[in-house]
Protein backbone atom coordinates (compact mmCIF):
# COMPACT_ATOMS: atom_id res chain seq x y z
CA UNK A 1 0.00 0.00 0.00
CA UNK A 2 1.14 3.22 -0.60
CA UNK A 3 1.95 5.90 2.04
CA UNK A 4 2.61 9.19 1.78
CA UNK A 5 5.11 11.25 3.73
CA UNK A 6 4.13 13.26 6.85
CA UNK A 7 3.73 16.52 4.74
CA UNK A 8 1.62 14.73 2.50
CA UNK A 9 -2.08 13.63 4.21
CA UNK A 10 -3.28 10.42 2.03
CA UNK A 11 -7.13 10.94 1.22
CA UNK A 12 -9.90 8.78 0.62
CA UNK A 13 -10.30 10.19 -2.70
CA UNK A 14 -7.00 10.37 -5.07
CA UNK A 15 -6.23 14.56 -4.72
CA UNK A 16 -6.83 16.22 -7.71
CA UNK A 17 -5.05 19.31 -7.88
CA UNK A 18 -4.51 22.05 -10.60
CA UNK A 19 -1.85 21.92 -13.34
CA UNK A 20 1.29 22.78 -11.91
CA UNK A 21 3.10 25.99 -12.71
CA UNK A 22 5.43 24.86 -15.42
CA UNK A 23 4.90 21.59 -17.25
CA UNK A 24 7.22 19.92 -20.38
CA UNK A 25 6.76 21.49 -23.75
CA UNK A 26 4.77 18.07 -24.76
CA UNK A 27 2.02 18.75 -22.12
CA UNK A 28 2.08 22.57 -22.12
CA UNK A 29 -1.97 22.67 -23.81
CA UNK A 30 -2.69 20.62 -20.30
CA UNK A 31 -2.47 24.53 -18.64
CA UNK A 32 -6.21 25.04 -20.52
CA UNK A 33 -7.68 21.42 -18.95
CA UNK A 34 -9.79 22.69 -16.31
CA UNK A 35 -10.95 25.64 -19.24
CA UNK A 36 -11.67 23.04 -22.00
CA UNK A 37 -15.53 21.60 -21.72
CA UNK A 38 -16.73 18.07 -21.89
CA UNK A 39 -17.42 18.75 -26.03
CA UNK A 40 -13.85 20.40 -26.27
CA UNK A 41 -12.00 17.36 -25.17
CA UNK A 42 -14.00 14.58 -27.00
CA UNK A 43 -13.70 16.78 -30.42
CA UNK A 44 -9.77 16.82 -29.57
CA UNK A 45 -9.85 12.82 -28.73
CA UNK A 46 -11.65 12.16 -31.41
CA UNK A 47 -9.59 14.40 -33.57
CA UNK A 48 -6.50 12.91 -32.54
CA UNK A 49 -7.98 9.81 -33.97
CA UNK A 50 -8.66 11.35 -37.25
CA UNK A 51 -12.37 10.92 -36.60
CA UNK A 52 -15.07 13.06 -36.42
CA UNK A 53 -18.43 12.82 -34.38
CA UNK A 54 -20.56 12.55 -37.67
CA UNK A 55 -18.04 9.90 -39.18
CA UNK A 56 -18.83 8.09 -35.48
CA UNK A 57 -22.19 7.96 -35.23
CA UNK A 58 -22.59 6.56 -39.22
CA UNK A 59 -19.84 3.76 -38.30
CA UNK A 60 -22.30 2.82 -35.18
CA UNK A 61 -24.71 2.33 -37.75
CA UNK A 62 -22.80 0.16 -39.94
CA UNK A 63 -21.49 -2.19 -37.22
CA UNK A 64 -24.27 -2.27 -35.09
CA UNK A 65 -27.49 -2.19 -37.78
CA UNK A 66 -29.72 -3.92 -35.27
CA UNK A 67 -28.60 -2.56 -32.13
CA UNK A 68 -29.65 1.19 -31.75
CA UNK A 69 -28.20 1.38 -28.10
CA UNK A 70 -24.85 1.50 -29.66
CA UNK A 71 -26.34 4.37 -31.94
CA UNK A 72 -24.93 7.56 -31.90
CA UNK A 73 -27.24 10.41 -32.17
CA UNK A 74 -25.89 13.63 -34.52
CA UNK A 75 -26.90 15.96 -31.37
CA UNK A 76 -24.57 14.10 -28.72
CA UNK A 77 -22.46 17.39 -28.79
CA UNK A 78 -26.01 19.24 -28.25
CA UNK A 79 -27.02 16.31 -25.59
CA UNK A 80 -23.89 16.47 -23.60
CA UNK A 81 -24.22 20.28 -22.62
CA UNK A 82 -27.08 19.08 -20.52
CA UNK A 83 -25.30 18.03 -17.16
CA UNK A 84 -27.92 15.81 -16.47
CA UNK A 85 -27.45 13.61 -19.83
CA UNK A 86 -24.76 10.72 -19.88
CA UNK A 87 -23.79 8.25 -22.72
CA UNK A 88 -25.07 5.21 -22.44
CA UNK A 89 -22.76 2.33 -21.89
CA UNK A 90 -23.37 1.12 -25.24
CA UNK A 91 -22.72 4.49 -26.78
CA UNK A 92 -19.06 4.74 -24.38
CA UNK A 93 -17.83 1.02 -25.74
CA UNK A 94 -18.70 1.79 -29.08
CA UNK A 95 -16.88 5.01 -28.89
CA UNK A 96 -13.87 2.56 -27.22
CA UNK A 97 -14.13 0.46 -30.42
CA UNK A 98 -13.82 2.91 -33.31
CA UNK A 99 -11.27 5.00 -31.28
CA UNK A 100 -9.24 2.34 -29.89
CA UNK A 101 -8.87 3.66 -26.51
CA UNK A 102 -9.37 1.78 -23.47
CA UNK A 103 -13.00 2.18 -22.36
CA UNK A 104 -11.44 2.64 -18.82
CA UNK A 105 -10.39 6.23 -19.79
CA UNK A 106 -13.67 7.06 -22.00
CA UNK A 107 -15.60 6.68 -18.57
CA UNK A 108 -13.40 9.08 -17.09
CA UNK A 109 -13.41 11.53 -19.39
CA UNK A 110 -17.34 10.97 -18.58
CA UNK A 111 -16.77 11.51 -15.04
CA UNK A 112 -16.70 8.02 -13.87
CA UNK A 113 -14.03 6.55 -12.71
CA UNK A 114 -13.74 2.56 -12.10
CA UNK A 115 -11.34 2.64 -9.11
CA UNK A 116 -14.20 3.68 -7.14
CA UNK A 117 -15.43 0.50 -7.36
CA UNK A 118 -12.49 -1.66 -5.73
CA UNK A 119 -12.47 1.18 -2.85
CA UNK A 120 -16.30 0.99 -2.26
CA UNK A 121 -16.19 -2.80 -2.33
CA UNK A 122 -13.36 -2.90 0.08
CA UNK A 123 -15.06 -0.67 2.57
CA UNK A 124 -18.54 -1.46 2.81
CA UNK A 125 -19.34 -3.64 5.64
CA UNK A 126 -20.59 -6.89 4.14
CA UNK A 127 -22.41 -10.05 5.19
CA UNK A 128 -20.97 -12.45 3.55
CA UNK A 129 -17.18 -13.07 2.20
CA UNK A 130 -16.54 -11.16 -1.52
CA UNK A 131 -13.99 -11.22 -3.60
CA UNK A 132 -12.69 -7.64 -4.39
CA UNK A 133 -11.94 -6.41 -8.06
CA UNK A 134 -8.63 -6.04 -8.03
CA UNK A 135 -8.30 -4.05 -11.19
CA UNK A 136 -6.16 -0.09 -10.88
CA UNK A 137 -8.18 1.24 -14.57
CA UNK A 138 -6.29 4.99 -13.76
CA UNK A 139 -3.17 4.57 -15.34
CA UNK A 140 -2.82 8.45 -15.24
CA UNK A 141 -2.71 8.47 -11.67
CA UNK A 142 0.64 8.19 -9.36
CA UNK A 143 1.63 7.43 -6.53
CA UNK A 144 4.30 8.48 -3.76
CA UNK A 145 7.20 6.60 -3.75
CA UNK A 146 9.83 6.61 -0.71
CA UNK A 147 13.75 5.73 -0.81
CA UNK A 148 15.54 3.94 2.47
CA UNK A 149 16.92 6.77 4.86
CA UNK A 150 21.09 6.52 5.87
CA UNK A 151 20.98 3.35 8.17
CA UNK A 152 22.78 3.90 11.53
CA UNK A 153 22.67 0.16 12.41
CA UNK A 154 19.98 -3.12 11.83
CA UNK A 155 16.22 -2.41 11.56
CA UNK A 156 14.91 -2.16 15.16
CA UNK A 157 12.35 -4.51 15.93
CA UNK A 158 9.53 -1.47 16.12
CA UNK A 159 9.96 1.60 14.26
CA UNK A 160 8.09 4.56 12.94
CA UNK A 161 8.30 4.19 9.17
CA UNK A 162 9.49 7.96 9.42
CA UNK A 163 12.49 6.78 10.87
CA UNK A 164 13.27 4.27 8.28
CA UNK A 165 11.91 5.53 4.59
CA UNK A 166 12.23 8.68 3.14
CA UNK A 167 9.73 10.69 0.20
CA UNK A 168 11.58 10.36 -3.33
CA UNK A 169 8.60 11.75 -5.81
CA UNK A 170 6.20 9.93 -7.43
CA UNK A 171 5.98 6.59 -9.33
CA UNK A 172 3.36 5.89 -12.15
CA UNK A 173 0.54 3.50 -11.41
CA UNK A 174 1.32 2.32 -14.96
CA UNK A 175 4.01 0.94 -14.17
CA UNK A 176 3.63 -0.88 -11.13
CA UNK A 177 0.27 -2.84 -12.05
CA UNK A 178 0.57 -3.96 -15.68
CA UNK A 179 0.33 -7.52 -16.25
CA UNK A 180 -2.79 -7.94 -13.58
CA UNK A 181 -2.61 -8.97 -10.32
CA UNK A 182 -1.31 -12.62 -9.36
CA UNK A 183 -3.11 -12.76 -6.27
CA UNK A 184 -7.19 -12.89 -5.08
CA UNK A 185 -7.88 -10.19 -2.15
CA UNK A 186 -11.23 -11.12 -0.79
CA UNK A 187 -13.63 -8.92 2.20
CA UNK A 188 -14.32 -11.80 5.50
CA UNK A 189 -18.14 -11.44 6.04
CA UNK A 190 -19.81 -10.64 8.84
CA UNK A 191 -22.25 -13.95 8.43
CA UNK A 192 -19.63 -16.49 7.05
CA UNK A 193 -16.41 -15.70 9.59
CA UNK A 194 -15.39 -19.78 9.67
CA UNK A 195 -11.64 -18.59 10.33
CA UNK A 196 -13.28 -16.81 13.37
CA UNK A 197 -11.01 -15.75 15.80
CA UNK A 198 -8.41 -15.94 13.20
CA UNK A 199 -9.68 -14.18 10.57
CA UNK A 200 -12.66 -11.28 11.52
CA UNK A 201 -15.75 -9.66 9.93
CA UNK A 202 -13.80 -6.84 8.09
CA UNK A 203 -10.40 -8.06 7.21
CA UNK A 204 -9.11 -7.85 3.86
CA UNK A 205 -7.18 -11.18 3.34
CA UNK A 206 -4.63 -12.26 0.25
CA UNK A 207 -4.98 -15.85 -1.04
CA UNK A 208 -1.48 -16.78 -2.93
CA UNK A 209 -2.50 -19.72 -5.67
CA UNK A 210 1.04 -20.60 -6.26
CA UNK A 211 1.01 -22.46 -2.93
CA UNK A 212 -1.98 -24.47 -3.86
CA UNK A 213 -1.22 -27.18 -6.58
CA UNK A 214 -3.60 -28.48 -9.09
CA UNK A 215 -4.77 -31.13 -7.42
CA UNK A 216 -5.77 -28.86 -4.31
CA UNK A 217 -3.14 -29.54 -1.94
CA UNK A 218 0.01 -27.58 -0.74
CA UNK A 219 3.74 -27.37 -2.48
CA UNK A 220 4.72 -27.98 1.34
CA UNK A 221 3.66 -30.04 4.20
CA UNK A 222 0.23 -29.13 4.98
CA UNK A 223 -0.18 -27.60 8.00
CA UNK A 224 -3.66 -27.86 9.98
CA UNK A 225 -4.21 -24.38 10.65
CA UNK A 226 -3.66 -23.34 7.34
CA UNK A 227 -6.55 -21.21 6.12
CA UNK A 228 -7.51 -21.03 2.16
CA UNK A 229 -9.89 -19.02 0.29
CA UNK A 230 -12.60 -21.51 -1.80
CA UNK A 231 -15.32 -21.07 -3.49
CA UNK A 232 -18.72 -22.85 -3.63
CA UNK A 233 -21.90 -22.60 -4.89
CA UNK A 234 -22.81 -20.63 -2.78
CA UNK A 235 -20.58 -17.50 -2.92
CA UNK A 236 -16.75 -17.74 -1.24
CA UNK A 237 -15.20 -18.36 2.20
CA UNK A 238 -12.05 -18.89 4.20
CA UNK A 239 -11.29 -21.29 6.94
CA UNK A 240 -9.65 -24.65 7.57
CA UNK A 241 -9.36 -27.18 4.98
CA UNK A 242 -9.69 -31.21 5.98
CA UNK A 243 -8.50 -32.93 2.69
CA UNK A 244 -9.88 -36.61 2.85
CA UNK A 245 -10.08 -39.60 0.10
CA UNK A 246 -11.56 -39.36 -3.47
CA UNK A 247 -11.01 -35.86 -4.13
CA UNK A 248 -12.98 -34.59 -1.49
CA UNK A 249 -12.32 -31.91 1.54
CA UNK A 250 -14.66 -30.58 4.59
CA UNK A 251 -15.20 -27.26 5.43
CA UNK A 252 -13.76 -26.60 9.47
CA UNK A 253 -14.82 -23.58 11.26
CA UNK A 254 -11.89 -23.02 13.71
CA UNK A 255 -14.56 -22.22 16.86
CA UNK A 256 -18.34 -21.18 15.36
CA UNK A 257 -20.87 -23.52 15.12
CA UNK A 258 -20.92 -23.80 11.56
CA UNK A 259 -21.92 -26.94 9.82
CA UNK A 260 -19.40 -29.24 8.20
CA UNK A 261 -19.99 -29.87 5.13
CA UNK A 262 -18.11 -31.92 2.47
CA UNK A 263 -17.54 -31.07 -0.61
CA UNK A 264 -15.80 -32.80 -3.88
CA UNK A 265 -13.05 -30.81 -5.60
CA UNK A 266 -13.95 -29.38 -8.97
CA UNK A 267 -17.50 -29.94 -9.48
CA UNK A 268 -18.61 -28.22 -5.16
CA UNK A 269 -15.93 -26.79 -4.33
CA UNK A 270 -12.19 -24.45 -5.98
CA UNK A 271 -9.56 -23.57 -3.84
CA UNK A 272 -8.45 -19.94 -4.91
CA UNK A 273 -5.54 -20.16 -2.89
CA UNK A 274 -4.18 -20.07 0.43
CA UNK A 275 -4.34 -17.04 2.63
CA UNK A 276 -0.68 -15.43 3.61
CA UNK A 277 -1.78 -12.01 4.63
CA UNK A 278 -4.57 -9.88 6.49
CA UNK A 279 -4.92 -6.39 6.71
CA UNK A 280 -7.24 -6.00 9.66
CA UNK A 281 -9.13 -3.02 10.75
CA UNK A 282 -9.29 -2.73 14.43
CA UNK A 283 -11.66 -0.15 14.57
CA UNK A 284 -15.51 -0.63 13.86
CA UNK A 285 -16.60 0.73 10.75
CA UNK A 286 -18.50 3.99 10.61
CA UNK A 287 -22.66 4.32 10.99
CA UNK A 288 -23.96 2.06 7.91
CA UNK A 289 -26.86 1.37 6.46
CA UNK A 290 -26.26 -2.32 7.31
CA UNK A 291 -25.30 -2.47 10.80
CA UNK A 292 -22.36 -4.86 11.04
CA UNK A 293 -19.96 -4.72 14.07
CA UNK A 294 -16.51 -6.28 14.67
CA UNK A 295 -18.09 -9.20 16.01
CA UNK A 296 -19.52 -12.45 13.90
CA UNK A 297 -22.90 -13.73 13.58
CA UNK A 298 -23.59 -17.28 12.09
CA UNK A 299 -26.33 -17.58 9.14
CA UNK A 300 -28.62 -19.93 10.19
CA UNK A 301 -28.48 -21.41 6.71
CA UNK A 302 -24.74 -22.18 7.46
CA UNK A 303 -25.15 -23.58 10.72
CA UNK A 304 -27.34 -26.40 9.46
CA UNK A 305 -26.10 -29.25 7.22
CA UNK A 306 -26.53 -28.03 3.62
CA UNK A 307 -26.17 -29.86 0.22
CA UNK A 308 -23.64 -28.42 -1.90
CA UNK A 309 -24.65 -28.15 -5.28
CA UNK A 310 -22.07 -27.86 -8.11
CA UNK A 311 -20.39 -24.44 -9.24
CA UNK A 312 -21.71 -22.65 -11.60
CA UNK A 313 -20.49 -22.77 -15.22
CA UNK A 314 -21.47 -19.10 -16.99
CA UNK A 315 -21.96 -20.47 -20.89
CA UNK A 316 -22.57 -18.04 -23.83
CA UNK A 317 -25.90 -16.72 -23.95
CA UNK A 318 -27.05 -16.83 -20.56
CA UNK A 319 -29.02 -14.33 -19.66
CA UNK A 320 -28.03 -11.59 -17.48
CA UNK A 321 -31.02 -11.65 -15.17
CA UNK A 322 -30.10 -15.29 -13.96
CA UNK A 323 -26.39 -14.04 -12.99
CA UNK A 324 -27.66 -11.14 -11.50
CA UNK A 325 -29.92 -12.76 -9.22
CA UNK A 326 -26.93 -15.11 -8.76
CA UNK A 327 -24.58 -12.62 -7.66
CA UNK A 328 -26.84 -10.75 -5.25
CA UNK A 329 -27.27 -14.29 -3.16
CA UNK A 330 -23.77 -14.74 -2.92
CA UNK A 331 -23.21 -11.65 -1.98
CA UNK A 332 -25.78 -12.32 1.37
CA UNK A 333 -27.98 -9.46 0.19
CA UNK A 334 -31.96 -9.06 0.22
CA UNK A 335 -32.81 -6.51 -2.09
CA UNK A 336 -33.65 -4.38 0.95
CA UNK A 337 -30.21 -4.39 2.05
CA UNK A 338 -28.57 -3.77 -1.48
CA UNK A 339 -31.06 -0.89 -1.87
CA UNK A 340 -29.85 0.33 1.68
CA UNK A 341 -26.51 -0.23 1.24
CA UNK A 342 -26.51 1.33 -2.35
CA UNK A 343 -27.36 4.62 -0.20
CA UNK A 344 -23.74 4.43 1.38
CA UNK A 345 -22.14 4.58 -1.92
CA UNK A 346 -24.09 7.37 -3.51
CA UNK A 347 -23.14 9.24 0.13
CA UNK A 348 -19.57 8.21 -0.39
CA UNK A 349 -19.67 9.47 -4.26
CA UNK A 350 -21.74 12.47 -3.61
CA UNK A 351 -24.05 11.67 -6.61
CA UNK A 352 -28.01 10.08 -5.48
CA UNK A 353 -28.02 8.79 -8.88
CA UNK A 354 -25.80 5.92 -7.59
CA UNK A 355 -29.03 5.04 -5.50
CA UNK A 356 -31.13 2.31 -6.73
CA UNK A 357 -34.57 1.58 -5.19
CA UNK A 358 -35.87 -1.97 -4.51
CA UNK A 359 -37.62 -1.78 -7.58
CA UNK A 360 -35.06 -0.95 -9.84
CA UNK A 361 -33.00 -3.44 -8.37
CA UNK A 362 -35.74 -5.89 -9.03
CA UNK A 363 -36.41 -4.74 -12.88
CA UNK A 364 -32.18 -5.00 -13.51
CA UNK A 365 -32.47 -9.04 -12.56
CA UNK A 366 -35.91 -9.15 -14.80
CA UNK A 367 -34.51 -7.77 -17.84
CA UNK A 368 -31.00 -8.29 -19.99
CA UNK A 369 -30.73 -4.89 -21.15
CA UNK A 370 -28.60 -3.14 -18.73
CA UNK A 371 -29.70 0.75 -16.83
CA UNK A 372 -29.82 3.87 -18.49
CA UNK A 373 -27.61 5.73 -16.29
CA UNK A 374 -24.07 4.37 -15.84
CA UNK A 375 -24.23 5.09 -12.34
CA UNK A 376 -26.03 1.86 -11.54
CA UNK A 377 -23.87 0.08 -13.39
CA UNK A 378 -21.13 1.23 -11.03
CA UNK A 379 -23.41 0.58 -8.35
CA UNK A 380 -24.03 -2.97 -9.06
CA UNK A 381 -20.17 -3.24 -9.29
CA UNK A 382 -19.90 -2.36 -5.95
CA UNK A 383 -23.27 -3.97 -4.15
CA UNK A 384 -22.83 -7.55 -5.59
CA UNK A 385 -18.39 -7.75 -5.66
CA UNK A 386 -18.81 -7.95 -9.48
CA UNK A 387 -15.71 -7.00 -12.07
CA UNK A 388 -16.69 -4.61 -13.99
CA UNK A 389 -15.69 -6.13 -17.18
CA UNK A 390 -17.72 -9.27 -15.82
CA UNK A 391 -20.95 -7.56 -15.50
CA UNK A 392 -20.42 -5.68 -19.07
CA UNK A 393 -19.74 -9.14 -20.59
CA UNK A 394 -23.57 -10.21 -18.96
CA UNK A 395 -25.27 -7.50 -20.72
CA UNK A 396 -23.62 -8.80 -23.87
CA UNK A 397 -20.99 -5.88 -24.22
CA UNK A 398 -17.73 -6.91 -25.28
CA UNK A 399 -15.28 -5.23 -22.10
CA UNK A 400 -12.34 -4.32 -24.85
CA UNK A 401 -9.61 -3.37 -22.51
CA UNK A 402 -7.31 -3.36 -24.79
CA UNK A 403 -6.26 -0.28 -26.51
CA UNK A 404 -4.16 3.03 -26.46
CA UNK A 405 -4.59 5.70 -23.21
CA UNK A 406 -6.06 8.47 -23.96
CA UNK A 407 -3.36 11.10 -23.22
CA UNK A 408 -4.26 12.97 -19.80
CA UNK A 409 -4.67 16.30 -21.40
CA UNK A 410 -7.73 15.36 -22.36
CA UNK A 411 -9.27 13.50 -19.18
CA UNK A 412 -11.70 15.22 -16.99
CA UNK A 413 -11.30 18.50 -15.37
CA UNK A 414 -9.02 18.12 -12.12
CA UNK A 415 -7.14 15.37 -12.52
CA UNK A 416 -3.77 15.36 -11.55
CA UNK A 417 -1.35 16.21 -14.13
CA UNK A 418 1.97 15.69 -12.90
CA UNK A 419 5.11 16.03 -15.10
CA UNK A 420 6.31 12.73 -16.59
CA UNK A 421 9.88 13.63 -15.53
CA UNK A 422 8.57 14.05 -11.51
CA UNK A 423 6.56 11.13 -11.52
CA UNK A 424 9.56 8.79 -13.03
CA UNK A 425 11.69 10.31 -10.63
CA UNK A 426 11.24 7.56 -7.97
CA UNK A 427 11.92 5.26 -11.13
CA UNK A 428 15.41 7.27 -12.01
CA UNK A 429 16.63 6.77 -8.71
CA UNK A 430 16.51 3.26 -7.98
CA UNK A 431 15.98 1.99 -3.91
CA UNK A 432 18.85 0.40 -2.62
CA UNK A 433 18.95 -3.02 -1.06
CA UNK A 434 17.43 -2.19 2.34
CA UNK A 435 14.55 -2.14 3.75
CA UNK A 436 11.78 -0.92 1.50
CA UNK A 437 13.75 -3.90 -0.78
CA UNK A 438 12.91 -6.37 1.72
CA UNK A 439 9.31 -5.11 2.26
CA UNK A 440 8.79 -4.91 -1.24
CA UNK A 441 10.21 -9.16 -1.53
CA UNK A 442 8.53 -9.90 1.56
CA UNK A 443 4.99 -8.68 -0.02
CA UNK A 444 6.08 -9.77 -3.75
CA UNK A 445 3.11 -7.41 -5.07
CA UNK A 446 1.82 -4.30 -3.49
CA UNK A 447 -1.96 -4.21 -3.22
CA UNK A 448 -2.35 -0.59 -5.50
CA UNK A 449 -5.62 -1.19 -5.53
CA UNK A 450 -6.53 -0.67 -2.08
CA UNK A 451 -4.57 2.99 -2.09
CA UNK A 452 -7.54 5.28 -1.96
CA UNK A 453 -9.22 2.87 0.66
CA UNK A 454 -6.46 2.92 3.15
CA UNK A 455 -7.66 5.67 5.12
CA UNK A 456 -11.22 4.47 5.60
CA UNK A 457 -10.09 0.89 6.99
CA UNK A 458 -7.71 2.63 8.96
CA UNK A 459 -10.37 4.34 10.81
CA UNK A 460 -8.49 7.68 10.28
CA UNK A 461 -9.07 11.05 8.83
CA UNK A 462 -5.85 10.80 6.77
CA UNK A 463 -2.63 8.76 7.41
CA UNK A 464 0.48 10.27 6.76
CA UNK A 465 4.20 8.20 6.84
CA UNK A 466 4.29 8.87 10.65
CA UNK A 467 1.29 6.78 11.73
CA UNK A 468 2.41 3.49 10.47
CA UNK A 469 4.92 1.25 12.22
CA UNK A 470 6.98 -1.32 11.52
CA UNK A 471 6.39 -4.14 13.85
CA UNK A 472 8.17 -7.43 12.13
CA UNK A 473 10.68 -7.42 14.37
CA UNK A 474 8.39 -8.10 17.63
CA UNK A 475 10.08 -10.43 19.87
CA UNK A 476 6.65 -11.77 21.03
CA UNK A 477 2.80 -11.12 20.11
CA UNK A 478 1.32 -9.86 23.26
CA UNK A 479 -2.37 -10.63 21.71
CA UNK A 480 -3.23 -12.72 18.84
CA UNK A 481 -4.23 -10.05 16.17
CA UNK A 482 -0.73 -9.10 16.71
CA UNK A 483 0.65 -12.47 15.75
CA UNK A 484 2.98 -12.39 12.72
CA UNK A 485 2.27 -8.63 12.23
CA UNK A 486 4.63 -6.45 10.04
CA UNK A 487 3.04 -3.37 10.43
CA UNK A 488 0.16 -1.35 12.32
CA UNK A 489 -1.36 2.18 12.20
CA UNK A 490 -1.81 4.38 15.07
CA UNK A 491 -4.24 6.67 15.78
CA UNK A 492 -1.93 9.13 18.28
CA UNK A 493 -5.00 11.30 18.81
CA UNK A 494 -6.10 8.29 20.84
CA UNK A 495 -3.63 8.01 23.67
CA UNK A 496 -5.65 7.91 26.49
CA UNK A 497 -6.28 3.67 27.62
CA UNK A 498 -10.05 2.92 29.60
CA UNK A 499 -9.79 2.51 33.35
CA UNK A 500 -11.49 -0.72 33.03
CA UNK A 501 -11.81 -3.83 29.97
CA UNK A 502 -15.68 -3.81 29.58
CA UNK A 503 -15.45 -5.81 26.10
CA UNK A 504 -14.25 -9.64 24.93
CA UNK A 505 -10.54 -10.33 24.01
CA UNK A 506 -11.47 -9.26 20.37
CA UNK A 507 -12.66 -6.10 20.79
CA UNK A 508 -10.62 -4.91 23.38
CA UNK A 509 -8.45 -1.87 22.39
CA UNK A 510 -4.74 -2.15 21.52
CA UNK A 511 -1.82 0.22 22.19
CA UNK A 512 1.31 1.26 20.86
CA UNK A 513 3.37 2.20 24.40
CA UNK A 514 7.17 3.64 24.47
CA UNK A 515 8.97 2.83 27.28
CA UNK A 516 12.19 4.78 28.65
CA UNK A 517 14.88 2.81 27.16
CA UNK A 518 12.99 3.90 23.64
CA UNK A 519 11.62 0.15 23.26
CA UNK A 520 7.88 -0.28 22.07
CA UNK A 521 5.34 -2.50 23.63
CA UNK A 522 2.17 -3.56 21.67
CA UNK A 523 -0.61 -4.41 23.62
CA UNK A 524 -4.06 -4.37 25.65
CA UNK A 525 -3.75 -1.73 28.69
CA UNK A 526 -5.74 0.17 31.32
CA UNK A 527 -4.57 2.70 33.39
CA UNK A 528 -5.08 3.13 37.22
CA UNK A 529 -4.36 6.11 38.62
CA UNK A 530 -0.72 7.25 37.14
CA UNK A 531 0.09 3.45 36.49
CA UNK A 532 -0.03 1.85 33.11
CA UNK A 533 -1.20 -1.91 33.24
CA UNK A 534 -0.14 -3.81 30.60
CA UNK A 535 -2.50 -7.08 29.71
CA UNK A 536 -1.03 -9.33 27.74
CA UNK A 537 -2.73 -12.31 25.96
CA UNK A 538 0.09 -14.53 23.99
CA UNK A 539 -0.04 -18.18 23.80
CA UNK A 540 2.54 -18.79 27.03
CA UNK A 541 2.28 -16.93 30.36
CA UNK A 542 3.40 -13.38 30.31
CA UNK A 543 2.95 -11.52 33.37
CA UNK A 544 0.97 -8.17 33.69
CA UNK A 545 3.63 -5.05 33.45
CA UNK A 546 2.90 -2.11 36.02
CA UNK A 547 4.40 1.44 34.25
CA UNK A 548 3.95 4.89 35.43
CA UNK A 549 2.95 6.69 33.11
CA UNK A 550 5.45 9.78 32.34
CA UNK A 551 8.33 7.81 33.96
CA UNK A 552 8.74 4.79 32.76
CA UNK A 553 6.29 4.68 29.58
CA UNK A 554 3.71 6.47 27.54
CA UNK A 555 1.08 5.88 25.20
CA UNK A 556 2.21 6.95 21.56
CA UNK A 557 -1.51 5.73 20.26
CA UNK A 558 -4.19 3.69 20.09
CA UNK A 559 -3.86 0.67 16.85
CA UNK A 560 -6.36 0.67 14.32
CA UNK A 561 -4.99 -1.60 12.04
CA UNK A 562 -2.66 -4.31 11.30
CA UNK A 563 -1.19 -5.88 8.70
CA UNK A 564 0.01 -9.33 9.34
CA UNK A 565 1.73 -12.48 7.61
CA UNK A 566 -0.45 -15.82 8.22
CA UNK A 567 2.82 -17.95 6.68
CA UNK A 568 5.55 -19.41 8.11
CA UNK A 569 8.39 -16.26 7.19
CA UNK A 570 10.31 -19.19 5.15
CA UNK A 571 6.95 -19.35 2.67
CA UNK A 572 6.54 -15.74 2.46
Amino acid sequence: MSLRSSGLPMKDKPRRTSSPPSLPSDESSARTTDSRTLVDRIRAILAARNLTLYGIATRTRQRHPHVRAYHLPTNFYFQLSSAAWTPTIHQISALSELSNYRIADWLHVFGFQLDDISRLQAILPRPRTVVLDSVVYDFHETVPWFRDRASRGPTPPVAPLTQLLKPSGSRPLRSSVEGGSRFAYAKIGQQDAFAFPYLVPGSIVRANPTLVAPGGGTGRRRDPHTLFLVEHRSGFCCCRLHFGDRNRITLLPAQLPFANVELRLGSHVRIIGEVDLEFRPLIGPKASAIRIGMLPEVAPQLSRSWSPGRLAVEASGTQHAHSLRRARLRAGLSLRMASQMSRDVAKALGDDRYFISQASLSDYEANDAPPRHIHKLLTLCVLYALPFRDLLSSFGIDPVSSGATIPKRWMAPGVSLVPESQADLALTNPHSQGFLSHIIDLFDELPLFLRNSFVSLSGLSDVSLRDVFWVGGQPQALHPALAGALFVVVNRRRSTPPVFRPKSLWDQPLYLVLRRDESYLLANCTREDKVLVLHPHAASFVPEQQLRIGVEAEVVGQITAVVRSLVPPASF
